[in-house]
């Protein structure tokens, strides 16, 4: 029997001082974990091509190979690709592309909208990446909201929600008067979230005499004190890391995930505060769609306002409540979100895919 050979493709990767190089968080959570889980004879790496053989990887000792019955594509959107896909289809290969953010619906502030800007940048746009959705084999995305907008453009659309590998992360468990709230993310890609904290978190950390974390600053996207108001004497920052350190950033007790409510976040999947539960951080998100089925699953909490903010925190800095509620999330994270769970559903997106 012919084993079929699958390759994950990426344009997102990072360079590790010792010349190593990694995916980065998209692609680890939609490439190498589901690579993995579908357990298939896969590859992962950049992409190569020839008119011959259609799409193979650039593997990173410098070459490339080919023969691959199914290519998954991940945060590609250069102008030569369309005319790639044509010719690999037309070789035989089915081409699947996974679209895990709401590019078509990105806010202005989110620094990914400059960069994909069509008026901008001719070579990697957003106007690449819907002729790119339109004629792959199936899209596979993380969110229905996300299904209900591509599936405009391409009919064959599954929804494969995001997941995590609790090993990756460190439960933690530090037991302190002051609890530190903090929040995991860099600002530059972020639709206007922070400000959302400045109505309640300045007061609540000096009533309280509280610190805040944030953890994935980096410089030249701002500062976090800055965009959301509170005491630059109360913010404490640790750098950005690529994912083999990334669990390293989950240091504060109470995590928090700010977001703006507009179309690009009802989109968005619930990977931060999977991150948070695994890590043993009880945390709070705003009730958009997504965190709110995450709650109705045991999994962290939700506030829509204010005074819900200051409600929800306000029961989080007792330890006991921590940590109750975040061996609550841990539970029910390890039961219902992890790859084990996606592992059928990532193995049958690619059945699906070889059998059109």
């Amino acid at each position: 029997m012919t084993t079929t050979r699958v390759a994950y493709l990426s344009g997102e990767w990072t360079n590790l001082p010792n010349g190593e190089v990694i995916p980065g968080g998209c692609t680890y959570y939609r490439c190498f974990l589901p690579m993995h889980a579908a357990r298939f004879d896969a590859v992962m790496g950049r992409p190569a091509w020839t008119s011959q053989y259609g799409f193979g990887v650039n593997e990173n000792n410098g070459k490339a190979t080919f023969g691959y019955k199914v290519v998954v594509l991940k945060q590609l959107m250069d102008r030569w690709i369309p005319h790639q896909i044509e010719v690999a289809q037309s070789l035989g290969q089915k081409i699947i592309v996974d679209v895990d953010d709401f590019y078509h619906g990105l806010h202005e502030s989110n620094s990914a909208y400059e960069k994909t800007d069509p008026a901008k940048n001719k070579v990697r746009n957003r106007d690449v990446y819907e002729q790119i959705i339109r004629s792959v084999d199936m899209v596979v995305v993380s969110t229905p909201t996300l299904q209900e907008f591509y599936g405009q453009w391409n009919p064959n659309i599954r929804v494969v929600r995001n997941s995590v590998y609790p090993s990756q992360f460190q439960r933690r468990q530090v037991k302190r008067d002051k609890p530190v709230i903090g929040w995991v993310g860099a600002l530059g890609y972020r639709s206007g979230d922070i400000e959302t904290l400045r109505e309640w978190l300045p007061d609540f950390l000096e009533d309280n005499d509280l610190t805040f974390q944030h953890s994935g600053h980096v410089p030249s996207q701002g500062d976090f004190a800055e965009v959301s108001g509170i005491n630059p004497q109360r913010l404490r920052t640790l750098p950005m890391q690529p994912m083999n350190r990334y669990h390293l950033l989950f240091q504060m007790d109470i995590g928090l995930v700010p977001l703006n409510d507009i179309p690009f976040n009802r989109a968005k999947s619930f990977i931060k505060g999977l991150e948070y539960a695994a890590s043993g951080i009880p945390f709070v998100a705003q009730a958009l769609p997504e965190y709110q089925l995450l709650a109705d699953d045991g999994v962290g909490l939700v506030a829509d306002s204010p005074d819900d903010w200051i409600r929800q925190i306000d029961g989080l800095l007792s330890y006991k409540t921590r940590k109750r509620q975040a061996a609550t999330s841990f539970r029910n994270v390890e039961q219902k979100h992890t790859i084990k769970q996606r592992e059928d559903e990532w193995r049958q997106v690619i059945l699906d895919a070889i059998s059109m």
